[in-house]
C-alpha cells in the first residue's frame, strides 16, 4: 500500500514538472457567422472531467492557457444551437494548438456526427465537500433518497434506529439545496424514506461545515441537491412512477411543476411512497446474574407497511430589481404500521428453561407542517441582507400493543400477559434569523448573522397492563415530560482570495443554549444553560488546473434529540426494552481534514476527537429482573482517523469504473455497566460502480458496496455489503425507463455484537428487506429550459434534525 501511494505521488510530481501550452480556435455557425459569447469547455478524454471553461469573444475566438500534456476534446454550446463536440486530440503541453473552426447547428436541425458524449464523474471534490453525482446512477432509479444515501462513500444507514452515520460518526445534519431540515435525524429519515431519488441531482458530503451553518452535528452535513434546469421564462413539470417488488409491493410517484416568470415564480412538489416489507430480527444475549448462567435467544418476523406523502409549495416575488420576497410551505405525513411475531427462548444453567411468544402491533405516525417567509435585499454598494421567520409544528403518535404467552420446558402454557403503550409528542418551533454579507475590495467577502430558535414539546407516555378485563396504568413507565429549549447564535466569517489560486475561509460562531425538561408535577429532569464558541477555518490552494489542495479545521457540537432526552419504553422482546435517557449530554468534536485532488483522483484524510459521544441503544442490565434496557448513553471519548481515495478508470470506450475506498481507524474509551473498556477497530468501505454505455441509448450499471466491522459504543458492528444492477433505456422526448435489481445476493443486513470479554454478551441481526426489483419511468413536459427554484436558506431548517421520529 505504501509503495502504491508513493508511486502515485511520484507520478503526480513528474506530471507537474511538464511545461504547459495553449489551445485555441474559433466558433461560427453554418453561414460562417462569428458566434460570440458561446460557452466553450475543454474536457479531459480519459476520465471525462472538465479542465477549463471560457466564453468566446466578439469575433468568436476562444483560448485555453496553461494546458498540460494530455488527451482532450472541446464542447461548445449556446442557446438556440445544439451542443457540438470536436474529435478527441492529443496535446503535447509545450505547443500552440490551433483547432479547426467549430460549426454550430441550430437546435431544430440534427447534428450528423457526435464523437464524444461527456458525463460527470460519479465522485468529485469541490471546495470543502465530496460530491456524489446521483443523476448518473441508473440502479438508483425508483429507490428512496435513504436508499441512495446508503450507497454514498463513507455513509452508513441504520434502518433499525432510523439513523445515518458518516465516517463512523452519527451526528449527521441533513440539508436540501443548502437548507437544513429543522427536525431530528430520525424524523428527517422518515421524510427521506418517502422521497424519490429520481428528483435528486447530487449529494454533497460536508464533514467540516463553515461558520455560517449551525455548530450542531459532529459528523457534518449531507446536502441533497434536487434537479434543476437552465434559465428561461416558462413552465416545466415532470412525472415519475415506480413499481416494484421485494418481500412485498413497492410503489412510488413524484410530480413537480415549476413556473418561472419575469417577476413572480412558483413551484409545487408532491411525492408519495407505499412499501410493504418483511424484516427479520434476531437477537442473542448471555450473562450471569450472580447465581447462574442465562442465555436468551429471540427471533422475530416483522411485517410492516409504510405510507408517506411529502409536499412542498413556494414562491419568489421580485418587489424590485434588488428585493425578493419568498414564501414556502412544506410538510409530510408518514404512517408506519408493523405486526411482529416474536419467539424468545430462555435457557438457564440451573433453573428450568422457558419459552415466550409475543405478538406486537405498532403504529408510528408522523405529521409535519413548516411555513417560511424570506426577504432579501441587495444594496447599490453590493451589500446583501436577508431575514427569515419560520414556524414549524410536528405531531407524533406512536401506540403499541403486546400479547405475551409463557410456556415451560414441556411446552405447557404457564400464563399470558397483555400490555399497551401510548406515546404522543406534539412539537412546536419558532425560528428567526438575520444575515448580512458584503465585499471589501475585490478579494474579501464577509458574512455575519444572528439566529434565535425557540422550541417546546410535550411528551406523554402511558403504560398499561391488562388484568382480566381491566387495564391498569403502570407508574414505572408512565410519565409526562415538558421541554423548553432556546438557542441564541451569532456568527461572522470572512473569505479572503489571496490570488487566483489561493483562498481562505475562516469564521467563528457563538451559541448559547438553555434547556429545561420537567415532569407534569414540575420536577426538573434537565436544567442546563451553557454557551460555547465554534471556530472554523478552510484553506484552499489550486496548484494548477489538475491539482488542488485543501486544509480545514472545525469545532462542533451534537445536542441530544428531544426523544433521546424524553423518557419512553418499548418492548423488543419480554426481556429487552428501548428507553430514553434524560441525563444524556451533548457531544463536542474537533476535526482536522486535508483533501488533495489530481484530475479526477481524490484523496482525503480526516482526524477527529469526540468527547461525550452520543451512542444510541447501549445495553444496561437490571440483574434483579434480568431485563436489558437499550438506552442512549454517553461514551467518554472517541478518536477517528479516516482516509478516502476515489478515482475513475476508463477501461474501454464503453466501460467505465468508478472506485471509492474509505479506511477508518477508531478508538473508544469509556465506562458502561460498571465495565471500563478501551477498544479500537480498523475498518474499510469499498464502493465500486461499473457503467456500460451501449448502442441505441442503452446503459447498464453494476454497483457493489462492502463495509467491514466498525465501532458503535458498546457494540462491534459486523461487516455488510450488497450488489445492485440497473438498466436504462433513454427514449429521448418519450421519457426514460429504468429497470433495477437491488441487493441481488440478499446480503444487505445489519449485524452487531458486544466486544470480546464483555460481561454482557450481546448479538443482533436485522435484515430489513429482500432483493428488490423496480421499474421506473420518468416523463418531462413543458419548457425544458426554464430554471429551477431559487437557492435560498430557510432559517428554520438548521434545527429540524432534533425532532425525533
Amino acid at each position: 500500500m505504501k509503495t502504491l501511494i508513493v508511486s502515485i505521488f511520484l507520478s503526480f510530481l513528474s506530471t507537474l514538472g511538464f511545461s504547459q501550452g495553449l489551445i485555441q480556435g474559433k466558433v461560427h455557425d453554418s453561414r460562417a457567422k462569428e458566434m460570440s459569447f458561446a460557452n466553450v469547455i475543454l474536457w479531459n478524454k480519459p476520465d471525462s472531467s472538465m479542465v477549463k471553461g471560457v466564453i468566446s469573444d466578439e469575433s468568436g475566438n476562444y483560448i485555453f492557457k496553461e494546458i498540460p500534456k494530455g488527451e482532450y476534446y472541446v464542447e461548445v454550446h449556446i442557446l438556440g444551437y445544439a451542443k457540438t463536440y470536436t474529435p478527441a486530440f492529443s496535446f503535447s503541453g509545450t505547443e500552440k494548438n490551433n483547432l479547426e473552426p467549430i460549426i454550430l447547428v441550430e437546435a431544430d436541425q440534427n447534428l450528423e456526427e457526435v464523437t464524444v458524449v461527456a458525463t460527470r464523474p460519479f465522485f468529485e471534490l469541490e471546495e470543502g465537500k465530496m460530491v456524489v453525482n446521483v443523476a448518473n446512477s441508473i440502479s438508483a432509479a425508483g429507490l428512496s433518497v435513504i436508499d441512495v444515501l446508503d450507497r454514498a462513500p463513507g455513509v452508513m444507514v441504520n434502518r433499525q434506529s432510523n439513523s445515518i452515520s458518516v465516517l463512523g460518526k452519527d451526528g449527521v445534519v441533513i440539508l436540501m439545496n443548502g437548507q437544513r431540515f429543522r427536525m431530528p435525524l430520525e424524523a428527517a429519515y422518515q421524510m427521506l424514506a418517502g422521497l424519490n431519488s429520481s428528483d435528486v441531482e447530487k449529494i454533497e458530503i460536508i464533514t467540516v461545515p463553515p461558520a455560517n451553518y449551525d455548530a450542531d452535528g459532529d459528523a457534518g452535513f449531507i446536502n441533497i441537491v434536487m434537479k434543476k434546469d437552465n434559465s428561461m421564462i416558462g413552465t416545466k413539470g415532470s412525472l415519475t412512477i415506480g413499481q416494484g417488488y421485494g418481500s412485498g409491493y413497492n410503489g412510488n410517484m413524484s410530480f413537480n411543476l415549476n413556473h418561472q416568470g419575469a417577476k413572480f415564480s412558483w413551484f409545487v412538489l408532491l411525492a408519495s411512497t407505499y412499501v410493504n416489507q418483511v424484516a427479520e430480527w434476531e437477537q442473542f444475549r448471555g450473562n450471569n446474574n450472580g447465581f447462574e448462567d442465562i442465555r436468551i435467544d429471540t427471533y422475530t418476523d416483522r411485517y410492516s407497511t409504510r405510507k408517506s406523502i411529502n409536499y412542498q409549495a413556494g414562491f419568489d416575488y421580485k418587489l424590485s430589481s434588488k428585493t425578493i420576497l419568498s414564501g414556502l410551505v412544506s410538510g409530510y405525513n408518514n404512517r408506519w404500521e408493523m405486526t411482529a411475531f416474536n419467539t424468545t427462548k430462555s435457557s438457564f444453567s440451573i433453573s428450568p428453561d422457558t419459552l415466550f411468544r409475543m405478538t406486537t402491533v405498532e403504529v408510528n405516525k408522523w405529521s409535519h407542517i413548516m411555513g417560511n417567509i424570506n426577504l432579501q435585499h441587495t444594496f447599490q454598494n453590493g451589500h446583501v441582507i436577508s431575514t427569515n421567520v419560520d414556524y414549524l409544528t410536528y405531531n407524533n403518535a406512536n401506540p403499541s400493543g403486546y400479547t405475551i404467552t409463557n410456556y415451560n420446558e414441556s411446552n405447557d402454557l404457564i400464563g399470558s400477559q397483555e400490555f399497551r403503550i401510548s406515546k404522543d409528542t406534539p412539537i412546536e418551533l419558532w425560528v428567526t434569523d438575520f444575515n448580512h454579507s458584503m465585499k471589501i475590495g475585490k478579494s474579501v467577502a464577509v458574512e455575519s448573522g444572528i439566529r434565535a430558535t425557540l422550541s417546546k414539546f410535550t411528551n406523554t407516555v402511558v403504560f398499561e397492563e391488562k388484568f382480566e378485563s381491566d387495564w391498569q396504568i403502570d407508574p414505572k413507565f408512565t410519565n409526562d415530560g415538558f421541554l423548553n429549549e432556546d438557542i441564541l447564535a451569532a456568527f461572522s466569517s470572512a473569505k479572503i482570495k489571496f490570488d487566483e489560486k489561493t483562498s481562505l475561509n475562516a469564521g467563528v460562531r457563538y451559541e448559547n443554549t438553555k434547556t429545561n425538561l420537567t415532569t407534569v408535577s414540575g420536577e426538573k429532569i434537565v436544567d442546563r444553560h451553557y454557551g460555547d464558541f465554534f471556530p472554523t477555518a478552510f484553506l484552499s490552494r489550486k496548484i494548477n488546473p489538475d491539482n488542488l489542495v485543501q486544509l480545514s479545521y472545525g469545532r462542533r457540537i451534537t445536542r441530544p434529540t428531544f426523544n433521546e432526552m424524553a423518557p419512553f419504553a418499548f418492548f423488543s422482546d419480554p426481556f429487552t426494552f428501548f428507553a430514553g435517557n434524560e441525563n444524556i449530554l451533548p457531544t463536542y468534536t474537533n476535526t482536522f481534514k486535508t483533501d488533495y485532488s489530481h484530475k479526477s483522483w481524490i484523496f482525503s484524510l480526516q482526524h477527529s476527537t469526540d468527547q461525550n459521544v452520543i451512542a444510541r441503544f447501549q445495553p444496561t442490565l437490571d440483574e434483579e429482573t434480568n431485563t436489558v434496557f437499550l438506552k442512549t448513553e454517553n461514551i467518554d471519548q472517541r478518536q477517528t482517523v479516516s482516509l478516502m481515495i476515489a478515482f475513475p478508470l476508463k477501461l474501454t470506450s464503453w466501460w467505465e469504473a468508478q472506485n471509492n475506498f474509505t479506511a477508518n481507524y477508531q478508538r473508544v474509551k469509556s465506562e458502561l455497566n460498571g465495565e471500563i473498556y478501551d477498544v479500537d477497530q480498523k475498518g474499510l468501505q469499498v464502493v465500486l460502480t461499473n457503467t456500460f454505455t451501449l448502442p441505441k441509448n442503452y446503459t447498464i450499471e453494476l454497483m457493489g458496496n462492502y463495509m467491514s466491522p466498525s465501532i458503535n459504543g458498546y457494540y462491534l458492528g459486523l461487516s455488510r455489503g450488497f450488489l445492485n444492477l440497473g438498466v436504462q433505456k433513454n427514449f429521448q422526448k418519450a421519457g426514460v425507463l429504468r429497470l433495477s435489481c437491488n441487493d441481488i445476493l440478499e446480503t444487505s443486513q445489519i449485524r452487531g455484537r458486544s466486544f470480546d470479554g464483555a460481561d454482557l454478551d450481546f448479538y443482533i441481526r436485522f435484515k430489513y428487506e429482500k432483493r428488490v426489483f423496480m421499474a421506473t419511468y420518468t416523463y418531462q413536459f413543458g419548457n425544458s429550459k426554464i430554471k429551477g427554484t431559487r437557492d435560498r436558506k430557510v432559517g428554520s431548517q438548521e434545527e429540524q434534525r432534533r425532532v425525533t421520529n
